[in-house]
């Protein structure tokens, strides 16, 4: 046993809790910027351009949003569990799981801070949002040490020393749940800050757990699949400003008006022209071509146009972009309360979508977080120095019942079918 285990071994028997210096919520400090630090998108912003994405389009978000009540269904089967603090503010395991389940909606991945006690066992356990989280090249033997936490990832991106004062990042151990508490806590008193000085256990970060979803060209990061209808993400903002502007406008313009006698006129034409011709512009009035003409007399013509109605377009290109944006999401239109209650056939399909989404939609975020939650907390020590979860046999989460998706979905909860029975829905184990 080395001479940092044999100091340390005494702690392993103490039955008290010690936590020294750790963060209460995920503070990010500056270290230097490594040069094994792979960034998230060309500009090392793509998750923070997408959650911006999400905010400006209601039906990616609603979908979203839709999708994490799914993934979080009714919480962890194990009331004991769920019902469990897990950090100094006194928040339980029931209100960690609703971030992590809205993180995993919306980038498809998920992260937690797991802090270190004296013992060397986790002791408290915070949300750590994913679009900070910033994994580091894989070791010679695939395994992922290290993360690194992002405060500004536009300056991480740029790298040197130039920037390392203005990143804000911190290098973090990842939790592997299988190392020795006596090898923990060799590390840890080994920590150094980054002017180089050992401070242990009274500096340590603690370390990050997360998963995401891989897929073919997502091998570090997430690449979610509204990645493929990112455009129509954008373009649903877009259309309802276009058209708030041609509401206000009449939609386009519905007269024309040609001046005659120069085809290049002066600065003072047309600024002279703009107040006699502006009173014809705003929201009360009609939008208006000018043109300018060489010759003919000096009294303009006025041609009369026919002004097409863009409103029916309007519907069919929102119609269009919702439709791509909520097949990308998996989220079937029924749960989103767009079909109307009563009409035929909508409670069988709102059953089927329910059964639809929890099988092939959520069951393999939620088997993820069911096994990384059990990872993490199997061997969580309390501050009386017991471990209440090595003996749980049940870290699985309740999926929603049919009556609670119909109320999701806006339909009458005595209209909806019987509640599924256990062979009719999907497990998650």
């Amino acid at each position: 046993m080395s001479t940092a285990t044999e100091t340390l071994a005494p702690m392993l028997q103490a039955q008290r809790q010690v936590i020294k210096a750790q963060a209460l919520r995920p503070d990010i400090i500056t270290l230097n910027t490594p040069t094994d630090y792979p960034k998230w998108g060309d500009d090392n912003l793509y998750p923070q351009r997408l959650l911006a994405a999400y905010a400006g389009s209601g039906t990616a978000t609603v979908c979203a949003e839709r999708k994490a009540q799914f993934i979080e269904g009714n919480g962890f089967t194990d009331t004991t569990f769920y019902r469990a603090v897990i950090d100094r503010a006194g928040g339980t395991i029931d209100s960690l799981l609703q971030p992590v389940a809205n993180n995993t909606a919306y980038i498809e991945g998920w992260a937690v801070r797991v802090n270190i006690n004296a013992n060397g066992f986790p002791c408290e356990v915070l949300h750590q949002p994913k679009e900070q989280v910033r994994p580091y090249y894989p070791e010679a033997n695939g395994v992922t040490r290290w993360v690194g936490l992002v405060r500004n990832p536009a300056a991480v991106a740029k790298r040197g020393a130039t920037y390392a004062s203005r990143s804000g990042l911190q290098k973090v151990p990842v939790y592997n749940p299988r190392e020795k508490p006596e090898a923990r806590l060799e590390r840890i008193a080994a920590w150094e800050n980054e002017k180089g000085e050992k401070i242990g256990l009274k500096g340590y970060p603690g370390e990050i757990y997360y998963w995401f979803q891989k897929r073919t060209g997502a091998y570090l990061h997430p690449r979610p699949l509204i990645d493929a209808v990112l455009d129509d993400v954008y373009s649903e903002p877009n259309l309802k400003r276009s058209r708030a502007r041609d509401l206000d406008s009449g939609y386009s313009a519905q007269v024309m008006i040609t001046e005659y006698g120069t085809d290049k006129p002066t600065p003072e034409v047309l600024e002279a022209n703009n107040l006699k011709y502006g009173v014809f512009v705003g929201p009360d009035g009609s939008r208006i071509l000018l043109q300018y003409a060489l010759n003919k007399d000096q009294k303009p013509d006025v041609d009369t146009l026919q002004a097409p109605d863009a409103s029916k377009r309007y519907v069919t290109d929102e119609d269009a972009i919702k439709q791509n944006i909520r097949e990308a999401m998996q989220m079937p239109g029924v749960l989103l309360g767009r079909e109307i209650a009563g009409k035929l056939g909508s409670l069988q399909e709102l059953q089927d979508a329910v059964l639809y989404v929890q099988t092939l939609v959520v069951n393999s975020p939620q088997r993820a977080i069911e096994r990384g939650f059990e990872a993490v907390f199997r061997d969580f020590q309390k501050a009386d120095g017991s471990f209440p979860f090595r003996n749980l046999k049940d870290f699985s989460i309740q999926n929603l019942t049919l009556e609670q998706a119909a109320k999701l979905a806006g339909v009458p909860t005595e209209s909806a079918p019987a509640t599924p029975t256990a062979e009719d829905t999907p497990l998650n184990n």
